[in-house]
């Protein structure tokens, strides 16, 4: 089954600070639409901390929520800039650095693959 069969959305975002909540919401949202609720805040952490990188890194920022079966929730940030994601060495003592870090806890995988605009960064989370 093609994913655009099962439910997803694609949003545009500007890169500002204000999009991070804005993507939050909106996948929040999305998920409680399709009776998929966030339990535990996973895939909005997830969502946040992909959509933070990308408008730190990038000017053209996309975000792809889909559901690509019963019990996996995707979310794939595209972007415009072609480097890929680093993790900053681990600094219990620095105040950020510590995003892609929590994306590897939280999600079931995550990566990333290089695209002719530019790049996408993807996590794939259980959901209820």
């Amino acid at each position: 089954m093609d994913f655009l069969e099962r439910p997803h959305f694609v949003l545009a975002l500007r890169p500002v600070d204000t999009s991070v909540r804005a993507a939050r919401d909106i996948v929040r949202a999305a998920l409680e639409g399709w009776d998929r609720p966030d339990t535990t805040g996973d895939v909005e952490l997830i969502t946040s901390e992909l959509v933070t990188n990308a408008i730190r890194h990038a000017s053209a920022v996309t975000l792809v929520l889909y559901l690509p079966d019963d019990k996996t929730a995707m979310v794939e940030v595209w972007d415009d800039n072609p480097e890929g994601p680093a993790e900053p060495p681990h600094d219990m003592q620095a105040e950020s650095g510590r995003g892609l870090f929590l994306v590897g806890a939280l999600a079931r995988a995550w990566g990333w693959r290089a695209t002719d605009e530019g790049k996408v960064t993807w996590a794939q989370a259980i959901t209820p």
